[in-house]
């Protein structure tokens, strides 16, 4: 089921929602979205990284915690239940 709609815009409406967040380099986050702000810097609460390694072939599973992701503003990918592509890195 979708967030439901809000008057503060789609970003707002995804607060509290896990999210799927692809960097430029590769890596994917996944966390729950705490907080953005109109830079699109999100907040990424129990946020895991996947990343594929090339020479086995096998995706590398790590454990952040706590995350803040920067970056220019992500485009929602409605076909992927609300994935967010960010194109930046991610900093603790």
């Amino acid at each position: 089921m979708p967030p439901p709609k809000s008057k503060g815009g789609k970003m707002l409406s995804l607060i509290n929602w896990r999210l799927k967040v692809t960097i430029n380099d590769g890596r994917a986050l996944t966390g729950q979205m705490l907080a953005f702000d109109r830079h699109m810097n999100l907040v990424l609460a129990d946020c895991e990284e996947f990343r594929r390694e090339s020479a086995p072939e096998q995706e590398m599973k790590r454990t952040w915690g706590f995350l803040s992701v920067e970056g220019p503003p992500p485009i929602v990918d409605e076909d992927k239940k609300n994935a967010v592509r960010v194109l930046g890195t991610p900093s603790c």
